[in-house]
């Protein structure tokens, strides 16, 4: 019986907190025939743009837009990552995640680049932990050597994207510069908890029982 009511006292008490999650996007829409920033790792190009949640988030996706000098090869390879600040305004040197996408991308949408080439959009799923008001850096580069990809631009930003040759090297940034477009989605997880009194009310006859039984 003891056993029960401390059941039901850990179920009312659990009740009276409640987990919901909304979806946050966060984009900087590829622009239609604009232009692109080279990245690609083996060419020495690895660029960065940054980006910042008002609230903290679960990140479950990215996306992003580029093209190519020729034809994109079967399968296309990008790293993608993310990096915190350094406190100075630069990505750190090493990332806080990192994932790959390995596939082809999609050209469905029918957008083009400055020189009239395919603009293909990719997606990668994940999931991870990013911190409201801070600020972070997406990098996508492409890791397929036999040719130039390209980054699209976006016609929003804030005129800012980094650079750097190689990992382990620092980074640069680059002013008045492509602003690079990506898409990021988020759960906004928030908790919701009750005013004292009102969970004082709720966990009384509880608290009431329990005193009873072990007396």
């Amino acid at each position: 019986m003891i056993r029960a009511v401390k059941r039901l006292f850990t179920l009312l008490l659990l009740s009276m907190f409640s987990l919901t999650a909304s979806a946050v996007v966060l984009e900087q829409a590829p622009l239609d025939d604009g232009d692109g920033v080279l990245s690609v790792g083996s060419a020495g190009a690895q660029v960065a743009e940054n980006f910042q949640f008002t609230d903290s988030v679960t990140l479950t996706s990215i996306s992003w837009w580029g093209s190519y000098d020729d034809s994109a090869p079967d399968p296309e390879s990008f790293t993608v990552r993310i990096f915190e600040g350094d406190g100075a305004g630069n990505p750190l040197i090493n990332s806080l995640y990192e994932t790959t996408f390995t596939g082809l991308g999609d050209d469905s949408a029918g957008l083009a680049d400055i020189a009239g080439g395919t603009v293909f959009q990719y997606d990668v799923s994940v999931s991870w932990l990013l911190q409201g008001g801070i600020n972070y850096y997406l990098s996508v580069f492409s890791k397929d050597g036999g040719q130039g990809w390209y980054w699209l631009e976006s016609p929003t930003g804030n005129d800012l994207n980094w650079s750097r040759a190689a990992d382990g090297d620092s980074w640069t940034a680059n002013d008045a510069a492509l602003n690079l477009s990506f898409r990021l989605t988020a759960d906004q997880i928030t908790t919701n908890v009750p005013e004292p009194a009102t969970l004082f009310l709720v966990l009384l006859p509880s608290l009431w029982l329990i005193r009873k039984f072990y007396k």
